[in-house]
């Protein structure tokens, strides 16, 4: 977030991860603001207090060797967990789905499926954001999570078809 905001506060980084759909990215201050910390005492950022700014924010900025790292991090080979299919709680429960009698497998799924329609509405307003921004590579990022929620529905009727 740094390469791609900088220079940018540690506010503006949590920010970020507060905004995104993602579920899985904490934006919490106690993650987010440790997290800074370390990078910057790896070197991998650098910081400089921000002119005229009497709260004592620190403006971030990624160094030429958190530039190397960056460009490691996104160079195959990538690892398994990258690659391979994630961790996903609910087809973890559709595997014990059958101790449900009838009526609480379709209240399951019935559920599950309005929660996912409420994810994927705010998956394309983030889009719409994103495609008004013009920057390329978060369009195609947020294509690929509307893509992937899309088909988790999908998936999901036909789980509902089968049981």
């Amino acid at each position: 977030m740094v390469w791609r905001d900088g220079p940018c506060s540690t506010y503006q980084v949590r920010k970020s991860f507060l905004e995104s759909p993602t579920p899985t990215w904490s934006g919490s201050a106690g993650a987010i603001y440790p997290a800074v910390r370390r990078l910057e005492r790896a070197g991998l950022l650098r910081s400089r207090k921000a002119d005229r700014d009497g709260r004592g924010t620190r403006l971030y900025r990624i160094t030429t060797a958190g530039r190397r790292a960056l460009e490691a991090w996104l160079t195959p080979p990538l690892p398994d967990d990258a690659v391979g299919i994630s961790s996903d709680p609910v087809r973890t429960r559709v595997l014990f789905l059958e101790v449900l009698p009838p009526a609480r497998r379709r209240k399951f799924l019935d559920g599950v499926e309005r929660q996912l329609d409420e994810h994927l509405a705010e998956l394309r307003e983030a889009r719409r954001a994103v495609l008004a921004s013009g920057e390329p590579s978060l369009a195609l990022a947020a294509r690929g999570a509307l893509l992937v929620a899309r088909a988790r529905r999908r998936w999901l009727r036909e789980v509902r078809e089968s049981l």
